[in-house]
């Protein structure tokens, strides 16, 4: 999938996929509508979801909410 061919997703909710995964990082499909991965660090979450090419992963904090990171690979 090429970058450019995505179409934003205004104010995107996935607290359901991440309910109960507080101090984890999670992979989250690139649409947001499937968890891929759930880790204790980063490089967990990213290996666990190695399959798929566009993801967002997600460190969720708790209570705060959570720190977004944007992974892509063509």
């Amino acid at each position: 999938m090429n970058v450019k061919d995505q179409t934003a997703i205004e104010n995107p909710d996935f607290r359901d996929l991440t309910v109960g995964h507080e101090n984890k990082w999670v992979a989250i499909s690139s649409d947001y509508k499937r968890l891929l991965a759930v880790g204790d660090t980063l490089l967990d979450a990213l290996k666990q979801s190695s399959n798929e090419k566009m993801k967002v992963i997600v460190k969720v904090l708790p209570a705060v909410g959570y720190a977004p990171i944007v992974v892509g690979v063509k």
